[in-house]
């Protein structure tokens, strides 16, 4: 009995171990507003679940060729962080998973066409991402447009973080979304 219990210790710990060494490829999605006061809004808005229109799931590869997967769901990442930015704002917003009767509000959605993380060396990263826009109105698209946004910088360990990264190239998308959005 004593030797089993041992048996199994010596496998966990070893499990352990292996797992402490192995590649970290999971990346979590985190986003931190940027929404500057004085933006007024146009009236009650909703924001759609945005579809994931990448051609690959994952976000790349690290430097040892494995791949780097995301945390979250991206797609959801792109909505609720654009929901965020509206609500920040004081806008009369609502976030749907799918579509229903919306009235006379602005409806958001689109698609998340590219998020990439790129090590570039050693210490540095660069993120890059891209989404297309659709602002409607009275079920017409007035206006559909792609918005894109590249960040790189040195990630020191405690410090700094590839995924702040992401975030970074996120907040330059956020940007031109919220504005055409109050603006269309």
């Amino acid at each position: 009995m004593i030797r089993k219990i041992c048996f199994c210790l010596v496998a966990f710990l070893g499990a352990a171990v292996l797992a402490g060494c192995a590649a970290n490829t999971v990346v979590p999605l985190n986003y931190s507003l940027v929404a500057s006061p004085g933006q007024a809004c146009r009236g009650p808005m909703t924001v759609l679940k945005f579809k994931d229109a990448r051609e690959q799931r994952s976000l790349g590869r690290d430097a040892d060729g494995n791949l780097l997967r995301p945390a979250t769901d991206v797609a959801d990442w792109v909505g609720w962080s654009l929901y965020e930015e509206l609500s920040a704002l004081s806008c009369p917003v609502e976030y749907h998973g799918i579509r229903k009767d919306e009235g006379a509000r602005t409806i958001l959605s689109g698609e998340v066409v590219d998020v990439r993380l790129m090590p570039m060396g050693k210490t540095v990263w660069k993120a890059k991402v891209s989404v297309l826009l659709n602002v409607e109105r009275e079920g017409k698209v007035i206006v559909a447009r792609t918005f894109s946004a590249e960040r790189e910088k040195p990630i020191i360990f405690g410090v700094s973080s590839r995924e702040e990264v992401l975030t970074e190239a996120l907040q330059g998308v956020m940007e031109q979304m919220v504005s055409m959005a109050l603006t269309s």
